[in-house]
């Protein structure tokens, strides 16, 4: 974050007065979108966070409509992004099982609160 940092309230405002919701949210959005934005990855932290450690074919099975190439891709970003732990469990035949890491751990409340408003304010049903 740079050293000059801009205040900004709900309603885009910019005093010193209002307690501050954001400084410089910019940078803390890029991080997010960068780690959560791709289409499988919000999915594949969730299902590691209520499942805990799980091996790719269950993983695949449980995140649904992905293919295993994505999968695969999607696993590696999110191993490259310190998120995700690989580990080999098995050499004969080889049996790999993927967890979070404490820093994919700590995405916890940030899934919880978009499961929350994904529930609550989703696509609003068209025969209302």
């Amino acid at each position: 974050m740079s050293s000059e940092s801009t205040t900004v309230s709900w309603d885009g405002s910019s005093t010193g007065a209002d307690r501050p919701l954001f400084t410089e949210p910019n940078e803390a959005f890029d991080a997010v979108q960068d780690t959560l934005g791709r289409k499988w990855h919000l999915r594949i932290v969730y299902r590691l966070l209520e499942s805990g450690p799980m091996g790719f074919s269950a993983l695949k099975d449980e995140v649904v409509g992905v293919s295993s190439k994505m999968l695969s891709e999607s696993l590696t970003r999110l191993e490259d992004d310190g998120v995700v732990d690989r580990e080999i469990v098995s050499d004969q035949p080889v049996r790999v099982e993927y967890s979070l890491t404490e820093r994919g751990r700590a995405l916890e409340p940030v899934v919880s609160a978009v499961v929350t408003w994904g529930t609550e304010y989703g696509p609003e049903d068209e025969a209302e």
